[in-house]
């Protein structure tokens, strides 16, 4: 029984409500801009109130009549706001720059709805270069704190490394978290992940993360994480095929092989969404060539590209994790993104599988929103993760 509420704000197609769910919440109401993407998240959240459009233009007053809400009744307001120029900012820059309307807009419904709790994710991008430099204005972390402060609440930082989740990718994340209680970060010395022990991030601290998404696959473990879910245990059991083929559904090819693909296929009695992206003949010809953990550096001088990212044409290692899966998983250009044994890019359901959503989770729409759905998404079992978190030490 869902005990506690959420509000999930720049949805998507709704990782942190899949996560949140399994964390025992209710996703009360939910705001998207993307048409398409927002009519996924209506498919597999049919009791979930999704309102789609600029969140610009929505009046939080009478949502909360609309809906029968009081202040204070939410548990949970999350979203993932963009913040790339809100660092370095004075109050008047901060409200002049475009991209950081819409975090402003987060401040506005945690204003009018009064949450116990709030979650902002995705804000990775502040790094020692943006924060280290002196300035008389004021910085990112001082910033946002001022702007909570002034509402009545606290805010701390914690990193996340989706890998010590089950999730079979090296994806990296800070998170903001807010509560109108100061005691529970000051009772707090540290999150509990299993027996590990993580602290929070302190301002310095927070200076120092820097965003290496595209060069985390060669980051070698700290030795916290004895056993991490890799590729092919993540996405053995699908069916195997070549450039061009798969249908949208289809019969796995085995029993589940292991704990990550029963949670995977609960419930799930087919496979959806595993099409292949068709591929030129040159694209074909040096995905050949390409061995596991490989990229387009290994390939004769006559077939390398000029491509900008450094994994380019990589093939995933089957006994590794993924790198970050980003929106354009069907391109080999963009990255690690050739499956371990095939000669394509994976489909939508490995690359979900990858992510961490269930089987059951269903991906409408055409091939470039669903890369986004899927890309965009906060992995569930990391918002499960963090829902739990809300609900051990916070509410």
């Amino acid at each position: 029984m869902h005990k506690y509420k959420l509000i999930d704000l720049f949805s998507g197609v709704g990782g942190i409500t899949q996560g949140f769910h399994w964390a025992g919440f209710k996703t009360v109401i939910a705001n998207e801009y993307d048409p398409s993407i927002a009519e996924s998240y209506k498919v597999n959240f049919p009791k979930t109130k999704m309102i789609i459009g600029d969140i610009r233009d929505l009046d939080f007053s009478n949502i909360m009549s609309d809906n029968n809400i009081k202040p204070g009744e939410i548990d949970v307001i999350a979203g993932g706001p963009p913040c790339q120029g809100f660092s370095m900012a004075n109050r008047k820059r901060i409200e002049g720059d475009e991209r950081n309307l819409l975090f402003l807009e987060f401040v506005r419904a945690v204003r009018v709805f009064q949450p116990k709790c709030f979650l902002i994710e995705n804000v990775m991008g502040m790094t020692a270069e943006k924060v280290a430099i002196k300035s008389k204005d004021k910085n990112v972390i001082d910033s946002m704190t001022e702007y909570f402060d002034n509402l009545g609440y606290h805010i701390s930082f914690k990193k996340f490394k989706s890998e010590e989740h089950g999730v079979p990718q090296m994806r990296r994340r800070v998170i903001v978290i807010g509560t109108r209680l100061k005691h529970k970060f000051d009772d707090l010395t540290h999150f509990r992940v299993g027996n590990l022990k993580k602290e929070f991030l302190s301002k310095e601290e927070i200076g120092k993360v820097k965003d290496l998404q595209h060069t985390l696959f060669d980051e070698a473990l700290d030795g916290s994480l004895k056993h991490p879910i890799t590729v092919w245990e993540a996405i053995s059991d699908l069916p195997q095929f070549e450039d061009g083929d798969g249908e949208e559904i289809m019969d796995y090819i085995s029993s589940p092989n292991n704990t990550y693909q029963e949670i995977m296929r609960n419930g799930s009695e087919v496979v959806t969404n595993h099409i292949s992206t068709p591929h030129s003949k040159e694209v074909i010809k040096r995905m050949k060539l390409v061995k596991q953990g490989q990229n387009f550096k290994n390939l004769p001088k006559e077939l390398q590209t000029k491509s900008i990212h450094s994994g380019a044409y990589g093939r995933l290692s089957s006994d590794y994790m993924s790198p970050t899966i980003t929106t354009r998983f069907d391109t080999p250009s963009t990255g690690r993104v050739t499956h371990p044994y095939s000669n394509r890019t994976i489909t939508v359901r490995e690359a979900a599988r990858l992510q961490s959503f269930p089987d059951t989770f269903k991906f409408i729409g055409n091939r470039t929103s669903q890369g986004k759905q899927v890309g965009n998404a906060v992995p569930p079992l990391v918002a499960k993760a963090i829902g739990e978190m809300f609900v051990r030490d916070f509410l």
